[in-house]
């Protein structure tokens, strides 16, 4: 026979109600964790929704345009039609000569003007005249290049810097080996005026020194053929008075020589055994036909 039958009613109610009891206790649990969650859930929502109408506040305005980087300068292009870039020869590479810097610069700027779409950054310019170095000044352009100084933002900049540290320094009044060291010597006047005139360019002396010294250093014979004339003021004027000059004692000495040449050809010629036996022919010959001519006077 099964107990819980045995047992009386009032027990089984008991049991009963402690089962209710526990039961509603858990439903309380149950719903008091729900409004937990509830509530959870309520915040989570709202801050969904709060974030949700900041998203369509800025997307609804306009946003503000931001300012693109500034785009490289552009690389010129040879408009339509126009011939092609002349083809010339490279300049000839430097060492660090002082006397050699200025006509490299000058070649290299040439070049640069023939080309102007080959080379038309400063960069490219550059890195032309760096390839061109030798020696020590190969060593100081690529170490320039390398630091990224200065020197090296644009053509003229590095031709400054190339210029101060192997260009030569001005001849100043007191220079040894300045103007008054340059003599014509045997050199015609045009080759002496060059050779003047470049260095006169590189000193700070006026005109009137650059006249004195040009005067100090021509040859005896131009300066015994200046007595006469009255000296220009200028050294434009000097080279050119000089130079005529020159021409004219050049051609007479030309004719000088050319006169000696033909008397020494004329008196070798004299003087050869074929010119003795010609004109003692001719004594001999002469001097027959005048006995002759006497002989048949006397008959």
């Amino acid at each position: 026979m099964d107990p819980a039958h045995s047992s009386p009613p009032q027990s089984r109610l008991d049991q009963v109600e402690g089962r209710l009891q526990q039961f509603e206790a858990q439903l309380a649990s149950n719903a008091a964790e729900a409004r937990q969650t509830a509530l959870v859930l309520e915040r989570a929502l709202r801050s969904v929704a709060t974030q949700v109408q900041q998203l369509v506040v800025s997307v609804s305005q306009p946003a503000a345009p931001v300012p693109a980087p500034a785009p490289p300068p552009p690389v010129p292009a040879p408009p339509p039609g126009t011939a092609p870039e002349p083809r010339v020869g490279t300049p000839e590479r430097y060492s660090g000569d002082p006397e050699g810097c200025n006509p490299f610069l000058t070649n290299c700027s040439i070049l640069f003007a023939l080309q102007p779409y080959t080379f038309a950054s400063e960069a490219a310019k550059v890195a032309f005249t760096i390839n061109h170095l030798t020696g020590r000044a190969r060593l100081w352009g690529t170490a320039e290049w390398e630091r990224g100084t200065p020197a090296c933002s644009s053509f003229q900049a590095f031709s400054a810097e190339l210029r101060k540290i192997f260009g030569p320094v001005s001849l100043g009044p007191d220079a040894t080996g300045g103007l008054m060291s340059v003599k014509q010597g045997s050199r015609p006047i045009a080759d002496y005026a060059i050779d003047f005139r470049t260095r006169a360019r590189l000193s700070d002396w006026n005109p009137a020194a650059q006249c004195d010294a040009f005067l100090n250093g021509l040859a005896p014979y131009i300066k015994d053929a200046l007595v006469p004339f009255d000296l220009p003021p200028s050294l434009d004027g000097l080279i050119n008075l000089t130079s005529r000059l020159d021409r004219r004692i050049q051609a007479r000495r030309r004719e000088l020589r050319q006169g000696e040449a033909e008397h020494r050809s004329s008196a070798r010629l004299r003087g050869s055994p074929a010119a003795s036996n010609l004109l003692t022919g001719l004594a001999s010959g002469g001097g027959g036909r005048t006995h002759a001519v006497k002989g048949r006077a006397q008959q």
